[in-house]
């Protein structure tokens, strides 16, 4: 397991993201954590934050700094991460991707803490939004976007996600499973230098992201998951804010455009602790609030 940097990346940074803690952190002095799988995309795995996972699979870019390690860390336990850039639904229940069993095979009886970050590829969110900012952005041999098609997978994305908790439940009957929704990318109106969308592009990368957070929440209620809330935690982080979670279009060598930088991922395995927290790291039940949190272990989480 790799050296702990729990007080540096955890807490320092918080104060400056303005998410100053409001519950004691768990620490290794605690009961041992619980067993630990986390499943899902790109903003889940972190492509383009160093360090990358060491021995992972290449085409999946893991970062040895995405919020399920840095969760791990706090927790104290230890951690199957097959999150993999470019998953959808499919890859988590049934696909391989790039020679990578399903990710649902991580799963395992005694699992006890399930992360799960998925459905934006199924909608082709973070592809078409790139599509256009190339296109908008003057930019040559952009790829296209097939409305058609997304607009056939919006209509059965819930379903979709609420297969994906189904399925980890029947695996391990006693997980927490958490349904951590996607980060805000774009401001509420307007843009930015960096996002080169115009305004029907805006609208329609807008409506996509309110169709996903609303969909990530209507599963978790119909499967009694606990919805950590990234999507409304980040609006004030989103990529054209002063203090952004994610990238924008326009990044360094190295970054991804449109995905988490670090820290957003200390922000997302802040707000994840919290709902721990919340709920006593137990099964599901109860009612925690208190400070910013306003937690209820199977509802949203606020910061």
């Amino acid at each position: 397991m790799r050296v702990l940097k729990s007080a540096s990346l955890l807490m320092v940074p918080l104060v400056i993201l303005g998410l100053t803690p409001t519950a004691p952190p768990m620490s290794r002095a605690a009961a041992p954590g619980p067993t630990y799988v986390a499943m899902g995309s790109s903003f889940a795995a972190g492509p383009g934050i160093a360090p990358a996972e060491a021995g992972g699979p290449a085409k999946c870019v893991r970062s040895a700094d995405n919020y399920a390690n840095l969760v791990a860390e706090q927790l104290g336990d230890g951690l199957t991460d097959v999150t993999c850039t470019g998953a959808t639904t499919a890859d988590i229940l049934s696909t391989e991707q790039d020679g990578q069993p399903p990710q649902i095979d991580a799963v395992r009886p005694a699992t006890k803490l399930v992360t799960v970050t998925i459905g934006g590829n199924d909608i082709d969110y973070f592809g078409s939004m790139a599509a256009y900012s190339c296109r908008d952005g003057g930019g040559k041999k952009c790829h296209a976007v097939d409305v058609a098609t997304i607009d056939r997978a919006l209509s059965v994305l819930t379903r979709r996600l609420e297969n994906v908790v189904t399925a980890i439940r029947a695996r391990a009957p006693h997980a927490r499973v958490l349904l951590v929704s996607y980060f805000t990318v774009l401001p509420a109106s307007g843009a930015c230098a960096g996002v080169p969308l115009n305004a029907r592009h805006l609208g329609f990368e807008r409506s996509l992201a309110a169709t996903l957070a609303g969909d990530s929440a209507t599963a978790a209620r119909a499967t009694g998951a606990t919805l950590v809330d990234l999507a409304t935690a980040s609006e004030q982080h989103n990529a054209c804010s002063p203090q952004p979670w994610v990238n924008r279009y326009d990044v360094t060598s190295g970054n991804w455009p449109y995905h988490p930088n670090i820290a957003g991922m200390v922000g997302a395995a802040r707000l994840i602790e919290q709902s721990l927290t919340a709920a006593g790291n137990t099964a599901p039940g109860g009612t925690a609030t208190g400070g910013m949190i306003d937690a209820t272990p199977d509802g949203p989480v606020y910061v």
